[in-house]
């Protein structure tokens, strides 16, 4: 499978960056500090270059194969994918629940209430985000 990207375009720096969060530990050391120096710390290709002691044109190369490297890892695993179906399916839950909370009893309001937390724990560490209960 070839991907072609473009480590510049607003979308997919956004995107590579939503990957990075589930395929980080799968990059090697050098691929993780080369993404995190453009995409969280916001150096230009030249400056990381510079502190790398590679050229600019290196570094754009770098950045392009690990995006298509996480689109790979996307398109096998589908992570990503299963997050943001977790995330709406948990975004409907939550509205139901507000719907009804307010006509059941105290103790199984508690009960539920209880439930709905440990569960956005639970989604909260498999997805590396919030769930917001």
């Amino acid at each position: 499978m070839t991907v072609t990207l473009n480590p510049d375009s607003m979308r997919e720096v956004t995107r590579i960056g939503d990957l990075y969060a589930f395929y980080e530990p799968l990059l090697t050391e050098r691929q993780r500090q080369i993404v995190e120096l453009y995409h969280f710390e916001d150096m230009s290709l030249a400056e990381i270059g510079s502190v790398l002691s590679i050229s600019r044109q290196a570094v754009h190369d770098q950045l392009r194969r690990v995006g298509e490297q996480l689109e790979v890892y996307e398109a096998a695993l589908h992570l990503q994918e299963i997050a943001a179906k977790q995330g709406t399916a948990w975004a409907r839950l939550i509205d139901c629940w507000q719907a009804v909370r307010a006509d059941l009893p105290e103790a199984d309001r508690t009960r539920m209430q209880r439930a709905i937390e440990q569960m956005a724990a639970t989604l909260s560490s498999l997805t590396g985000g919030e769930a917001d209960a």
